[in-house]
């Protein structure tokens, strides 16, 4: 059996984290961004593959409306 804690950091009053300057949190921040856009693109681009190539590779089919 497997037991899983949870220790709350905020709780104990200190951070396990480093503290990072503006600068870093908003490049941060644009990274996330460009991740999350790019994985849209990607689901676009194979949304927009014929049905029988996405089956192929795998892709979930949609349930037509």
């Amino acid at each position: 059996m497997t037991t899983i804690t949870y220790l709350d950091q905020r709780r104990l009053g200190a951070s396990s984290k480093p503290q990072t300057s503006r600068p870093q949190q908003i490049m941060s921040l644009f990274d996330r961004v460009v991740a999350a856009w790019n994985r849209r693109k990607t689901e676009r681009m194979l949304e927009g593959l014929p049905q029988e190539i996405r089956k192929d590779i795998g892709w979930p089919t949609t349930i037509g409306k």
